[in-house]
């Protein structure tokens, strides 16, 4: 690895863990600013693609929506590779996390656990890192009612 791939690592390290941090803040626009204004976001449930956003506008909308059907998300990122691509500004990626989400359903709070892992494509757009394509595989998914 060399000088400049590990300080791309560093700084695709930082955006991971600011993209998980801004998402569970409810900060979307601050997300949003991680991705390439032409970004594309995918969320599987196995192998079904479950839906398929692309352009910052429809991404905030996708997000917004979101963010206002849960109470809470704590997510924690772990295990992830990164591979640089010096000579063309590009980077590949697979960042495996557990998000929690708390939601209210029926006078009840109900948490989903989310085994995720996600399939990212990095660009060197201007100055920084941006997450070119994001897909996000649920690899496993445990609903259940929230005991406080």
């Amino acid at each position: 690895m060399t000088y400049g791939e590990a300080e791309s690592n560093l700084i695709l390290d930082r955006l991971i863990n600011q993209w998980a941090i801004d998402q569970d803040a409810g900060q979307i626009a601050d997300q949003l600013q991680l991705m390439a204004p032409d970004g594309t976001y995918r969320v599987y449930q196995g192998d079904q693609l479950v839906t398929e956003t692309a352009g910052r506008e429809n991404l905030t909308r996708q997000f917004t929506t979101a963010a206002a059907a849960r109470d809470q998300s704590f997510t924690m990122n772990g295990t992830h590779l990164i591979t640089v691509n010096q000579n063309d500004g590009t980077a590949t990626g697979i960042v495996y996390a557990q998000v929690k989400v708390v939601t209210a359903r029926d006078n009840q709070r109900v948490v989903t656990n989310y085994s995720v892992r996600y399939h990212d494509q990095y660009a060197f757009l201007g100055a920084n890192w941006v997450i070119q394509e994001r897909d996000e595989h649920r690899v496993i998914v445990d609903q259940h009612p929230l005991h406080a």
